[in-house]
């Protein structure tokens, strides 16, 4: 891993490159310096996309799971990684209230990306069987 001009770790990742894929061990969040990145379910829905100054993969590292979804660079990225360990850390100092709201966030983004997934494939298969009928 490279060490940015702040001493902190970066890593590069060029466009297409896959950053992690669902079921992948969760042990850092990103936050993305320079760059996009796209998210996709595990049936490859576009759910969106991350830019600079947002973070993604937060979900597994705060909920002590796995990958849920699969992230990609969409252009060529810059991220630096914070350690399931930092997060925590972050998490736990905090107001226990923000904490419930954070967990009840994550949970609910769970349960969207499974919905959307779950449309989307339905929305297909309709789509399949109208075409095929006229």
């Amino acid at each position: 891993m490279a060490k940015s001009r702040f001493g902190l770790d970066q890593k590069k990742f060029n466009k297409g490159s896959k950053i992690y894929t669902k079921g992948d061990k969760a042990d850092f969040a990103y936050y993305v310096h320079a760059g996009k990145v796209n998210i996709y379910s595990p049936g490859g829905l576009l759910l969106g996309q991350i830019g600079e100054g947002e973070i993604f993969g937060e979900r597994g590292p705060s909920l002590d799971e796995s990958r849920s979804i699969t992230a990609e660079a969409h252009t060529n990225c810059i991220l630096y990684p914070i350690s399931e360990k930092t997060l925590k850390e972050k998490i736990s100092k905090t107001d226990p209230v923000v904490r419930a709201i954070l967990r009840s966030l994550l949970m609910r983004l769970t349960d969207i990306n499974a919905k959307s997934e779950d449309f989307w494939r339905n929305l297909n298969v309709m789509t399949s069987l109208s075409e095929k009928s006229d």
